[in-house]
């Protein structure tokens, strides 16, 4: 067997929140003016970090949009969404959830950003929720948990439209893993699910909440559809 090929630490940041009310009182002008900031500084930045955008009005009680970004810097993504918050409409987002995971990519001719555009927010629906795996899935050898993860993945070959992936949170967040399942069908989605939940994997599972559906749209048709 040959040697590992490279990889590069690519940090993701999933941040939800909600728009606060104070922003629907204003006047018709002002609210233009705020959207517009803010869209100016996410286009500032857009050629430097993968963003994708996603409404959740409606589907969870508690929050309006998810901002999913990804970058190689850590700091430089945590920058950004800092700025999310000072920032036009911004000023009015009250953060819900936020949770950070690291995705090893591998090194190819491809510049990071095009292989992040080309591999992950392809899809329109987005199911999101933390992993925490208990105590006894660590004790397992390698090859246990690798058959485990076989039977899993063999249940996801059955649906093509259909893309997870697993962004690792050790010693960086609270979770072990945050898991993504893109899908261009909500009923491919729903089904899925729903047989991932037989697996035996789910044995070695604590939490798996909360979970969030979010569809993708772009950024000034969810902040038109909020205001």
């Amino acid at each position: 067997m040959g040697p590992d090929k490279p990889q590069t630490d690519i940090y993701s940041s999933f941040l939800f929140v909600r728009l606060k009310t104070e922003f629907r009182l204003l006047v018709s002008n002002e609210k233009i003016a705020e959207k517009q900031e803010f869209e100016n500084m996410i286009g500032n930045c857009q050629e430097k970090i993968f963003l994708r955008t996603y409404f959740l009005t409606g589907l969870k009680s508690n929050c309006d949009i998810l901002f999913w970004r990804m970058s190689e810097d850590l700091q430089f993504l945590q920058e950004i969404c800092s700025r999310s918050f000072s920032s036009g409409i911004g000023k009015y987002f009250e953060p819900v959830n936020s949770y950070i995971g690291m995705y090893k990519a591998p090194e190819s001719s491809q510049d990071q950003f095009s292989y992040l555009q080309n591999n992950f927010g392809i899809y329109k629906y987005l199911l999101i929720h933390p992993l925490i795996k208990n105590h006894t899935w660590y004790e397992m050898t390698h090859e246990e948990r690798e058959t485990l993860m076989a039977e899993r993945t063999k249940v996801l070959a059955k649906y093509t439209d259909i893309k997870e992936n697993f962004f690792y949170s050790y010693g960086i967040d609270d979770q072990d893993i945050v898991v993504t399942r893109e899908a261009k069908n909500i009923n491919q989605l729903i089904e899925a699910t729903k047989e991932l939940r037989k697996q035996r994997i789910k044995n070695f599972t604590t939490s798996d909440r909360p979970v969030y559906l979010a569809i993708g749209r772009d950024l000034r048709d969810i902040l038109d559809g909020l205001s």
